[in-house]
Order: structure tokens, then sequence, then C-alpha cells
């Protein structure tokens, strides 16, 4: 109880110090540990989350989990801390391989060649373009067909020189079946027969010194022996040197060692060890390949001493990194570091602790290591490594438009802000694909720092083959583009890949940047601050931003990500722009002139929209529910896109449009916040009803997916389900705005659902609802309250027309039709899932707008008796959806809570919801449906906008000051 009195008086606090305030960047902190935290949401297919607690332990993710690697370092005072992101890094490809979803091209035969083929000087002038890999459509790669018996490829490639003298260069191949590979004309692969995948060949000097020019050709001749044919092949640098220092490195190196078991000190630096033998790793069974010293004896016990500079302890992490079979336990100065199982590992990474750490503060450590055999090949191998520092997380905070990170970096604090402006009070920000990473760099000593930051994206890794990435200045604007070559109007028709349209990245902030391999540029900003005289390169993947940091600056520096979708759909038959290009005729630049001269007022706004978020949901749900709407709002907003039709009709849609049960979900949210969008989402099923191209009297269920919207979907229709969603929609909509005319607009339709619903809506016979994703269930309970309800909301609409005979006619019926629900449900001290099931129970969520609209349809004891029931029903995190399943739904566990007369009893529904997103260990974003055992497993059910539901209670609040 303190502690929620103490959070309510922060809320006003807050309030009070931030009124007349035009920038504050106070926020009523959101102690939730989100299932996964957004960070960039630019278009429903580009959305971007954090699936960790750390922002440092893995990249950041799109929606369907694929990684985006996006890495941040801060330099303070010459010492690097990584902040964002993954350490690690791929090879650099010079010539890229399809394995790795990358475009590569080669011209290639099936007629035996000419001798000379794999020369460079062969003139393969009558040879076919083809682009790689080459084989049979069974393998995942091939882009190229290839069904005759032998295949030629030549493949001519540009090697930047300095790459040849200062890197390892390596070939990487895949073959199905017999390949013979050379480079310049001389063999490094000869594989009579079998087959491989991505196996890596370093290149000999006799075969480099051929390049030093600049040019390899590359040749290949494959066979095809079977039924599957596969062709594959890049030059890559072997290797990538990322920040760390080999400070006693595996490998070749002097130590101790005795098959004795020794005394418990052994593992300590004062232990004698000089009767113990010497030996050179790697420790190992004799003839296996890099090991030195044999090893035969059941148990190893090894000693190295390690003398290194002090200062790395204090600039740098410090960790070990060691191979094994079958088990090792290692030490640093007595203290046990690890201590593995039985299976074989190659060079895992162990982090050295503060607690050893301290111990090495001297400059010197012993490293032992107790090492096991139990028969079969054996090795141990182990080395000392020094790494850039990874930043100490402090805080983060999930807000509607915003999340915010603390870290500590030495003696700065950096604060780093992901800024989503989708405020649906401000349709020029919310129709705008832009959003802001921002940072602040405090001192925490109170002393002058130098101080500046580093951002690297690689966005190859996530768009599919054919990505071109460019990096240009304009009217004062650094841009990053990636993309794409050459998109087309609805080519691509797949629906959950963000490979359509342009990412953009930039600032019109004083930044230093560069194109080239991510370890080179890492390593030249760790030296000097910047990317400034960074050496030119070839690599054209990753591209950097860093900039200088102002050291407790009032407002914060930022960068500027931006989405170019080109076109949102074509809608039955006429492409569409987005919103904020809806003549198609602006240009990224000028949208990104414009973000970038309101970002000061668009932050403003944005911490006073989270601000005044939290303190609403506070006030009517407790601080628990006032969290969950944060995240919920952010996900929600996010699913949608922004369009006009020619006709000057706005549209806001998810890339399904629809589905319509989808929609009734998410809409207390946009009840609440704006209710003109949620006429934009119900514009194309109103369309598609009133042009005559749906002819059924009750809407469509969807109406298709990107890029084509043209009708239907493939699934069922939803006739209860969705005529019901509509009009209690659209009554909703004329509650909140005491507002008719919309439901005017479109009278005669909602007339033909009304009437379907008079005659379908009590029993529903088979017919699907928003529940069959469980199981299909006939004559069922809660969909009759709906289409119920849906009568009801028609009688009301019809009386805020003055249309009194309708009216009466509507209620009337709608009374009827609930006793007799009442009659056919009743199961004793609940009502039934279904009416012919007897000893069932489900939950009857849409007896919300019962109470919300007013209707007073269904009596207070049919409410009060199924909330009762469902306490009976409670699990450890919340109460299954009805008596066939233990899956919750979350959207309409907050429903069912917002029919509870008293806070105590919301509570008691919304606290499992709460726990269940605070502790599931599946880091997807906000799930809506789990299951409801301790382990909180989910359904495929994520991520989407029906969780805009949760605002709900909210609504009622907003309607009860209506009326």
């Amino acid at each position: 109880m303190a502690k929620h009195l103490i959070f309510l008086l922060f809320i006003f606090v807050v309030m009070a110090c931030t009124r007349g305030t035009k920038y504050s960047d106070e926020t009523i902190k959101n102690e939730l540990r989100a299932p996964s935290y957004p960070l960039f949401s630019l278009h429903p297919q580009v959305r971007l989350w954090s699936s960790a607690d750390k922002l440092t332990d893995r990249n950041i993710t799109f929606t369907n989990g694929k990684a985006f690697p996006f890495v941040g370092f801060l330099r303070v005072d010459a010492v690097i801390y990584r902040f964002m992101g993954s350490e690690e890094l791929p090879m650099q490809a010079i010539a890229p391989m399809a394995f790795d979803s990358e475009k590569w091209e080669g011209k290639f035969t099936s007629l035996m060649p000419e001798p000379g083929w794999e020369q460079p000087g062969f003139d393969d002038k009558y040879w076919q373009l083809g682009e790689g890999a080459f084989g049979t459509k069974d393998k995942r790669e091939v882009k190229t067909q290839w069904l005759s018996s032998d295949i030629w490829v030549r493949r001519e490639v540009d090697v930047d020189p300095y790459l040849l003298e200062h890197r390892k260069i390596c070939l990487r191949y895949s073959h199905d079946d017999g390949l013979q590979l050379y480079i310049n004309g001389k063999q490094l692969v000869n594989k009579i027969d079998g087959t491989a995948s991505n196996v890596k060949v370093e290149i000999p000097d006799s075969i480099l010194d051929t390049m030093r020019g600049g040019k390899a050709l590359l040749a290949a001749h494959c066979e095809n022996k079977g039924k599957s044919a596969l062709l594959d092949f890049g030059l890559f640098v072997d290797e990538p040197e990322i920040l760390i220092e080999k400070v006693a490195p595996m490998g070749k190196w002097q130590g101790r060692y005795t098959t004795e078991k020794p005394d418990e000190t052994w593992t300590t630096a004062t232990f004698n060890d000089s009767t113990w033998a010497e030996g050179e790793a790697m420790f190992g069974t004799e003839g296996e390949q890099d090991v030195h010293t044999p090893w035969n004896t059941s148990r190893l016990w090894v000693r190295r001493k390690v003398v290194f500079d002090s200062l790395l302890v204090k600039n740098k992490q410090l960790c070990i990194r060691y191979s094994h079979n079958d088990a090792i336990r290692l030490f640093i100065n007595g203290k046990q570091l690890v201590s593995s199982g039985f299976k074989a590992k190659n060079d895992v990474r162990a982090e050295i602790p503060d607690s050893i750490v301290e111990t090495m503060k001297n400059g010197e450590a012993l490293i032992a290591a107790r090492c096991e055999n139990w028969g079969g090949k054996a090795w141990a191998d182990f080395g000392l490594y020094a790494e850039p520092k990874e930043a100490v997380q402090k805080s983060v905070d999930v807000q509607a438009t915003q999340t915010h990170y603390r870290f500590k970096c030495g003696d700065v604090e950096l604060k780093l802000t992901f800024t989503t402006p989708y405020l649906l009070n401000d349709l020029k920000v919310l129709s705008q694909p832009v959003n802001y990473i921002s940072y602040q760099a405090k001192a925490l000593d109170g002393k002058e720092h130098d101080v500046a930051i580093y951002f690297e994206v690689d966005p190859h890794k996530t768009f599919r083959a054919g990505q071109t990435t460019q990096i240009y200045e304009k009217d004062g604007l650094v841009l990053m583009k990636t993309g794409r070559e050459n998109q087309k109007l609805w080519v691509d028709k797949e629906k959950d890949a963000p490979g359509w349209g342009y990412l953009y990245l930039g600032t019109k902030d004083e930044v230093t940047y560069a194109q080239g391999d991510a370890a080179e540029m890492r390593t030249h900003f760790m030296k000097e601050g910047s990317l400034k005289e960074m050496r030119k390169s070839n690599e054209k993947r990753y591209t950097a931003f860093a900039q200088e940091l102002e050291l407790d600056s009032e407002f914060p520096q930022h960068l500027t990500i931006s989405f170019d979708g080109l076109y949102t759909m074509s809608y039955f038959g006429e492409d569409l722009f987005p919103y904020w290009n809806k003549e198609g005729t602006k240009k990224i630049e000028e949208l990104y002139e414009n973000a970038e001269k309101d970002y000061k007022e668009v932050m403003a706004k944005c911490y006073a929209f989270d601000r005044r978020l939290m303190e609403q949901a506070y006030l009517v749900g407790g601080k628990e529910y006032a969290e969950l709407c944060a995240l919920a709002y952010h996900q929600t907003v996010a699913s949608f896109q922004m369009s006009e039709t020619s006709e000057n009709e706005m549209l806001y849609f998810t890339p399904l449009v629809g589905t319509v049960d989808s929609y009734y979900a998410a809409s207390p949210l946009f009840l609440y916040y704006n209710p003109e969008i949620l006429k934009a989402m119900l514009a194309p099923f109103f369309y598609y009803s009133e042009s005559g191209k749906w002819n059924k009297p009750y809407p469509a269920h969807d109406l298709g997916g990107y890029p084509f919207v043209n009708g239907p979907g493939k699934g069922a229709d939803f006739p209860v389900e969705e005529a019901g969603n509509m009009l209690i929609m659209v009554a909703a909509m004329a509650e909140v705005e005491q507002d008719v005319s919309y439901a005017e607009k479109h009278w005669e339709t909602l007339s033909k659902w009304a009437n379907y619903l008079l005659e379908n809506g009590t029993d529903t016979k088979g017919q699907m609802n928003a529940g069959s994703f469980v199981a299909r269930c006939p004559h069922h309970a809660n969909l009759s309250v709906k289409g119920i309800l849906g009568v009801a909301s028609y009688a009301l609409l019809a009386k805020m027309l003055e249309k009194q005979e309708e009216a009466d006619k509507y209620l009337t019926a709608a009374k009827e039709m609930s006793k007799e629900w009442e009659m056919l449900a009743n199961d004793g001290d609940h009502y039934r899932l279904a009416f012919d099931r007897p000893d069932s129970w489900g939950q009857k969520y849409n007896l919300v707008w019962d109470r919300l609209l007013g209707l007073n349809i269904f009596p207070e004891r049919v409410i009060e008796q199924e909330i009762a029931f469902y306490t009976t029903k409670l699990g450890t995190y919340g109460c299954p959806l009805d008596s066939e399943t233990n899956n919750v739904k979350a959207e309409w566990s907050v429903w069912i809570a917002s029919l509870s007369k008293d806070s105590v009893q919301f509570r008691k529904f919304l606290l499992p919801l709460y726990l269940f997103m605070n502790e599931t260990k599946t880091r997807v974003p906000m799930p809506d449906a789990y299951h409801v055992s301790d382990k909180g497993t989910l359904t495929k059910y994520w991520g989407r906008p029906v969780v805009g539901g949760y605002f709900i209670q909210l609504l009622e609040k907003k309607l009860n000051e209506s009326k």
C-alpha cells in the first residue's frame, strides 16, 4: 500500500512541476520488465525491439525475431564502453555467398568448355549470366536452377589490396556433389564426391600473390550425380578484428603441467611448480590437430603465468577464452571462474568478474586449469583477452511513445532514448514514419571528460538479397539510405519481411561517418574518437556515425531514423502513397527537414503525452494497469499505417486490412484518444459493402493483405462476430463524440447488418467467432452476447438520430433476445460456453459494452454471477478463456476485469496478467495469448494491436464523464 501511495504522490508532484513547462524530460517510471522493449517503429513491418533485459545482451530484432545489428559505443577519455547491441561480427564479405542471403552473379554454362576455362583471360562472352547460388529448388539459397549433370561458373571479384596486406583471406563454399574450385587459375578445392555446406578454407600465399593486382577470378566446376544439386561460393576476410586485445592468447604458449594430483594450493600464484613439466599448448591427444603436448591420462593440471599492462584492468573488460574436451575447471589467482560440463566446446568466452579482476590490479595473473579426459579424443587450451568494457545498465523505462535507458560508463552517465512519436492527437506527427534516438552525457564526478558516441548498423543482415547502402550529404543533412535495388511496384508479395521500401538514418547535427569494415571502423573510433580520415573501403554493408557529445547539456543530441515504404498498398486498384506523401511528390529529404525542425517540439509533446497517459491510467486502474497501458499503446499504434484515397478518405490499417474483430479488440484505445482514427480503420469495410463489391448482409472479416487489397482474405466469414463488432464500435463512437453523423452516413449499411443480427444473433449455430483460434464451438454464448448487443447498439444509434420507432423496435427485440439467451445459457452458478454444452463455461467479455454504452440489456445479476465464477478459475497468470482451453487472452482478461464493480476485484484479474508479462521467459513483443500454467508458455500470438483493448477501463471513465 505504501508503494502505491508513493507512486500516486509522485504523479501529483510531476503534474504540478510540469504544468506550463514547454519541455521536461520527467517521466513517471514504468517498472514493468517488458517481454520485449520497443525501440523503433517505422512501419507495421519495420518494428524493432530489444528482447533482453540488458540492451547489450543481444542484437535488437524485428517483430518476427530476425536480428537487426545496431551497435553503440561510448568513448569516455579514450576508454570504450559498449551500450547497445552484440559485439560479435560476421566475416567481411569481399564476394558474398547466397548462404548468407546475399546476392551475387556469375557467368555459367552446362556445356563442357574449352581448356583454360578457369583462367582469368578466358573468353566467356557466350556463357550465360545467372544469380547464385546454382542448383535445384530444394536448396533454400538457390536462385538459378541447374538441372544438367555438370555446371561451370566464373565469377570476377575486385579485391582491396589493403585487405591482402593486413588480413587473412579465406574462401567459403557449399556443394552437392563433386567440386573443383580455382582462384586465378590455381586449384584450391578438389572434391571428387559428397556434399558440404558453408565450408571455410584459408587461401595460401601462393594464390594470394596472384591477387595483388586487386582482381580475382573464382572459377568452379560442380557435378550433379543425384536428385539435389548446389553450387555456392564466396571470398571473405577471416577472423574479424573486433576491439579485442590478445593479452595471452590461445594457441602456442608455454606453461607447466602435471598428471599427478597436486595439493590444494596449486591454483595460487605462490604455489611452487618447479617440479612440474614444461609444455607447449595445446595439450591433448597425440596426433590431433594443433596439439603440441600429448596428454593421455585421465586428468591434467596446467598453470600459466601471465604478465600484462595493469592499465587494462581499468580500461578494458578482461575475459578468458577456452576450448576443451571433456571437462575443465579454470582458476585465476586461486579463484574459480569456470566449471564446465563434459560436452566438447571451442572458443568459449567467460567474462572475469570484478571480484577476480581485483586480484589482477598489479598486472599479473596465474591461470590454472584442471582438465579431464574420459577416453577418446582430448584437448585443452585457454587464454586471456581484453575487450571493450560493457556499459552498466542502470535502468530501463518503457513509456507510451518512448523507451529510456540509463548507463554508467566509467565516470559518465549516458541517457539513451528511443522515441516513436505516434501521437493519436496529432495527425501530422502520427503519419510521419520518423523515429529519434536521443542521447545525453552527464559527468558523475563533476569533472570534464572527452566523450563521443558511435553507432553502427548492418541492414544487410536483415533485408533480403539485393540490398545496397549508400551515405550522402544534402542540404545540411547526412543520410544513410539502404534498401533493395530497383524496387518495382507490388512485385514483392511477401508479407512478413522488411524488404520493401528504404530505410534512412541520419541527422543535421555535426557528425562524422564512414562505410567500411565494422572492425576497422570501431578500431579507428577507439583511437581517434571520430571517423574523420577513415580509410575508404570497398565494403559498403556497414555504416557508422560518430559524434562528439556536449557534457551536461540541457537538451539531447540525436539521430533520426525513418522509413519510406514508397506505397502503402494497392487498394481496390488504386496505388496509395503513405499519408505524409499522399500526393507522391515529396522527397525523403523534405520529411527529414521537417523532422529535424520539429525535433524539440515533438520531444516535448512525447514527454507530456507519456506522463499524461501514466497519470490517467493510474487513477482508473492502479500502477500495474498504467504500466501495461504504456507498453500496449506503443504496440497498438505502431501496428498501423495511414493513407488517403483519391476521394480524400483517410485510411488507417494493418498490413492485413482487418480483421474486424482485431480492430474491435483494439478499439478502446482509439475511442479514448481519437475516434476519427477508428473511423479511418472501419472505412474500407463500409466501402466494400457500399460499393457493391460485397453483397452479403454482414461485413467482410478482412479485405486481404499487403500489398494487394482487393477483397476478403482466404479465411471463412464471421457473420455475427463482425456485424456485432461494427455496430458496437459505431455506437461507441457516437457516444464518445456525442455526434451520430458518422452512423447517419452509413445508415443503410448499418441497418442491413442490424437486421441480420435480429434474425441470427441469438443462436449463432455453427458460426466462427473470435475464440475459434482455440477450437470451433457452435451455439457460442459469448458470440450471442455480441449479436444481441449489436442489435441494442443499433437501437441506441436510431434513438440518437431521432428514429424513435426503429429505436423502440430494436431495443425491445434486444431485450427479448437477452431473455432467451439467459434461459439457454443458464448453468446454475454461471452461464455456459455454448447453449448445448452443460457443465461448460466461457468468458462473456462482450458484456462490457452493455455497461459502457448504458444499454442495460442484460440483468446485472448475469454480470455479477459470471465475475464471481471466473474468480474460481483464476490461475497463476490469469483466467482461461473457457472450459475447453487453458489459454488466457490478455485483452479479454482486462475487459473481464473492467466488468468488476470495485478496484479490488479489478486488480484480482489484472495482477496475474501483469505477473505474466513481468516473468515470461519467452522474450517476444507483448503477447495476447498464452497458457495459464506456471510456465506461462505462449501460443503464436504476439506483437499484435489487439492489446489496445487494455484501454477499456480508461474508455469507461471517458464515457461516464460524457454522460
